[in-house]
């Protein structure tokens, strides 16, 4: 059987850095995943929905229709840098927490530990 070469495609930023891929995962300083385009549709979302985004993320100005407030919600939405990661691995270890406390198994807190707090 013959071993095929897989050949691999190389990125704008690997190649304009003499072909050294490690850029190719990091561009400065930005990681490719959060360089995508969201695949969000907010303009499914509600006028409540929208007004209350732009509430919590502090985005100001008054925009009352729902056509001032999409564009405003998906650029600030859009500008998020996220690290998928990170993102991931948080996922994971609540998911582990969830499944240990229903079953009882989570470790008790350690009663009477001086945690800097309270009576010397």
């Amino acid at each position: 059987m013959e071993s095929r070469k897989r050949s691999r495609r190389q990125s704008g930023a690997a190649l304009a850095n003499g072909g050294n891929d490690d850029d190719d995962q990091e561009y400065h300083g930005i990681s490719r995943s959060s360089r995508r385009q969201p695949r969000v549709d907010l303009s499914k979302l509600e006028v409540p929905t929208l007004k209350k985004y732009r509430r919590v993320f502090n985005l100001g100005g008054v925009i009352d229709s729902k056509e001032e407030l999409v564009p405003a919600v998906a650029r600030h939405f859009a500008s998020q840098v996220v690290d998928e990661d990170d993102i991931l691995l948080n996922f994971a270890f609540s998911l582990k927490k969830q499944y240990l406390a229903r079953r009882g198994l989570l470790p008790k807190k350690a009663k009477g530990k001086s945690s800097g707090k309270g009576k010397k």
